[in-house]
């Protein structure tokens, strides 16, 4: 039980400490896992047998401007990982323990190639024969993602994920900000009708399309100030004057699939997840249940003193709770 806080409490720790709503994006996170299979596009489980591509959605709040000639701050840092993919052993606590560790390409990157890569981790899924042996009916992919410094080895790593040790830091140095991650992977269990990963159709704001230039992703290098000069039409920018911005998301229509749960034929709830690094919205969570297919939000845009504008970073995610997900990244100018 010690290990299962330990480990839970690291996951969450930016919203435990300052008591902020889950939406509100402080420091480093990861806020999802998109789950690939070679040869089979859309798919979200996998079969026994597969290969598959975890990609880890690694989000961070923005950054001021630094002072020439330093380059700018990245957001996300730039960061480091050590991850075990694995076979979990039966088990009632909410954190999965590692009985059997699955070779991996990419889960181990001190430093990465690329200095701004993500955590990408591809390995192949055991045999059935395998699963059943350990009563699985998921894979795991665990471990310590740092920024800008290096995680704890390896084989502390493996000890933790196994149940061997209860304390672990992330990152070598204590003073590096990192997190440990948990991803857990479902066996498709009905594949005659595969869960296939949703996807985001559109987002608005207040009722009109994405103002440019972050209307389809902010740069890493892009700081939180400064952004106003990069916009055509002030108008339709949110102000910091306490008026109230409306934001609709719509996934598409084949994100409700049906499923089969005790020969009863049930359609996906569709959950969403609002995160920003500025503002505030009402609420961290809603749900699209069919047959409707968009959620609306309200959203605040934060106060702040900078005449030339606030850059404020929001991801959008959502979740079919069978595996399944998808993320767009947006970004609002936000002028006085």
């Amino acid at each position: 039980m010690k290990r299962r806080l330990i480990f839970g409490l690291l996951l969450i720790g930016a919203c435990a400490e300052s008591f902020l709503p889950p939406s509100a994006v402080v420091d480093l996170r990861q806020i999802g896992a998109l789950v690939e299979i070679d040869g089979k596009p859309g798919r979200a489980n996998p079969d026994p047998g597969d290969m598959v591509q975890v990609s880890n959605l690694v989000i961070d709040r923005g950054f001021p401007p630094t002072v020439p000639p330093e380059p700018p701050p990245l957001s996300p840092p730039p960061l480091q990982w050590r991850l075990v993919a694995c076979i979990p052993a039966p088990s009632v606590l909410e954190t999965p323990i590692c009985q059997n560790v699955i070779p991996c390409e990419g889960c181990e990157e001190v430093p990465p190639d690329d200095p701004l890569a993500f955590p990408i981790a591809r390995f192949q899924i055991p045999s059935a024969e395998e699963l059943d042996a350990a009563e699985a009916t998921s894979v795991v992919l665990q471990g310590a993602i740092c920024a800008e410094g290096e995680p704890a080895e390896l084989d502390a790593i493996i000890r933790l994920v196994r149940g061997d040790i209860d304390v672990l830091e992330p990152c070598k140095d204590p003073d590096d900000e990192g997190r440990f991650i948990s991803v857990e992977i479902p066996i498709e269990d009905q594949p005659e009708n595969p869960n296939l990963n949703p996807a985001i159709a559109d987002v608005t704001l207040n009722g009109n399309p994405w103002p440019p230039p972050f209307d389809q992703e902010v740069p890493r290098d892009q700081s939180n100030t400064d952004c106003a000069d990069l916009v055509e039409d002030r108008s339709v920018l949110p102000r910091a004057d306490g008026s109230i911005s409306i934001i609709q998301l719509e996934a598409t229509s084949e994100s409700f699939q049906q499923y089969l749960v005790d020969d009863v034929f049930i359609t996906e709830e569709i959950q969403v997840s609002w995160l920003a690094d500025g503002g505030a919205f009402e609420s961290s969570f809603s749900f699209i249940s069919d047959p409707a297919r968009s959620a609306i939000i309200q959203w605040a845009p934060p106060n702040f003193p900078n005449d030339m504008g606030r850059v404020v970073r929001l991801n959008f995610v959502i979740r079919d709770g069978r595996g399944g997900i998808d993320r767009v990244e947006r970004g609002l100018c936000v002028i006085p």
